[in-house]
């Protein structure tokens, strides 16, 4: 593994994220999701083409982790307009003027 590789590539790796859209902070922890990836991945396979290896690892990094952000926070939502005031739960249990015994005659 070649760290000094890595260190030249980082920043431009950094550059495009942030051109793309990414804020970043974002982007720098993609990016060094990244590092890490590559850090495990290349010593067995070393790509052709190390900057769009990293680029293509981080970009797919920052979406899941925009993508899972998105859905903790619409979670949340829920979670909260369900516990609003003024809102009561939903009941599961039956009414008590339901009985399941059996009626007699």
């Amino acid at each position: 593994m070649d760290d000094e590789l890595l260190r030249s590539l980082t920043p431009g790796v950094l550059g495009v994220l942030v051109r793309r859209g990414a804020d970043f902070a974002a982007a720098e922890d993609a990016v060094q999701d990244a590092l890490v990836e590559a850090l495990r991945a290349w010593p067995a396979d070393r790509p052709r083409d190390p900057k769009a290896w990293l680029v293509t690892v981080a970009w797919r990094k920052f979406l899941d982790a925009t993508r899972s952000e998105t859905a903790r926070r619409r979670r949340e939502e829920v979670a909260r307009r369900s516990r609003s005031p003024g809102r009561r739960p939903r009941s599961t249990t039956r009414s008590s003027s339901t009985s399941c015994a059996p009626t007699r005659r």
